[in-house]
């Protein structure tokens, strides 16, 4: 087969094409320290760091979203536990009026106590979120939930509709605390919180007397330690779901760090082989000129 000076001038030109494409590759995986700048680096690496990115991107709205329900559902902890507290000393109270030897006088100051109590109950009920949002209404979080209506009775405005959190691929946590059904004989009527107040009425009434509300005391301890136990397990279900959120948290970390790892794994220069094969492909350049340099200068008349 017949080589012409021309065929050996191409082929010299392309392997230094070759070549200094491949100087430039590794200078630049140098300077970024990445080994993959762009997919047609490593098809297969770049696919899968996609991917990657993409659980990451999931992995961090779901933190975000456990970080903000955390603390929805610390601040409902910490209203139910006042609650709580409250039911016990109402009860406390409740045992020592049921008492005949008391004066009138006596058990219109247990009546007046009794009233500032369930004040205090409703208030908590009525409690906001750093938002303005109603903590106890459900999902109307724009709507006070517990209000007097035009009897006097207390009435429940919300709903028992839930609020769910996606904190996880395919796992979301309630949002909500239905605490009025504690309060309540059916549905959400609140009828332990009416049945109080009319009690703490007739006991501050100067004309009334023990015996005419002796039956509702008794009836009201009962009511309120019934109260008291659903309350606990609002506190036992929040407490849970803050274990729930705690555990996925500590996934999520875990998760995280793996996909960084094989991440870094897939695009990271290797600094040592980068090197070497820079130093390689420079020395081949190097030897390819002085080859091409060689070859350039033969002609056939130098032979003559």
């Amino acid at each position: 087969m017949r080589i012409s000076s021309l065929y050996n001038s191409n082929a010299m030109i392309s392997q230094l094409g070759i070549n200094g494409t491949r100087v430039s590759k590794l200078m630049e995986q140098l300077s970024t320290l990445k080994r993959v700048n762009v997919p047609s680096d490593d098809p297969v690496a770049a696919s899968r760091m996609v991917q990657l990115n993409r659980e990451q991107s999931a992995i961090k709205q779901y933190q975000s979203n456990i970080s903000s329900l955390s603390g929805s559902l610390a601040i409902q902890e910490s209203q139910v536990t006042a609650l709580n507290d409250q039911l016990d000393a109402l009860s406390s109270k409740l045992l020592s009026a049921n008492n005949s030897t008391h004066s009138q006088q006596d058990m219109s100051g247990y009546g007046a106590e009794i009233s500032s109590m369930i004040d205090s109950m409703v208030e908590i009920m009525n409690a906001k979120n750093e938002s303005g949002g109603y903590l106890f209404s459900g999902t109307k979080t724009d709507t006070r939930p517990v209000t007097l209506d035009e009897n006097g009775n207390y009435v429940f405005n919300g709903n028992n509709k839930t609020r769910e959190t996606d904190v996880a691929n395919g796992v979301s946590i309630s949002e909500t605390t239905q605490i009025s059904g504690s309060f309540s004989g059916s549905g959400n009527d609140l009828e332990t919180l009416n049945k109080l107040k009319a009690l703490s009425e007739k006991m501050q009434d100067p004309n009334a007397n023990f015996a005419d509300y002796q039956d509702e005391i008794s009836d009201a301890i009962a009511q309120v330690q019934k109260s008291s136990d659903s309350v606990a397990s609002l506190y036992t279900d929040l407490g849970g779901r803050q274990n729930r959120l705690e555990l996925l948290k500590n996934a999520h970390e875990g998760v995280s760090m793996a996909n960084d790892q094989v991440v870094r794994d897939l695009s990271d220069t290797d600094w040592a082989t980068a090197s070497s094969n820079l130093q390689m492909y420079t020395q081949s350049i190097q030897i390819t000129n002085k080859a091409y340099s060689m070859v350039s200068q033969l002609n056939l008349f130098s032979l003559l």
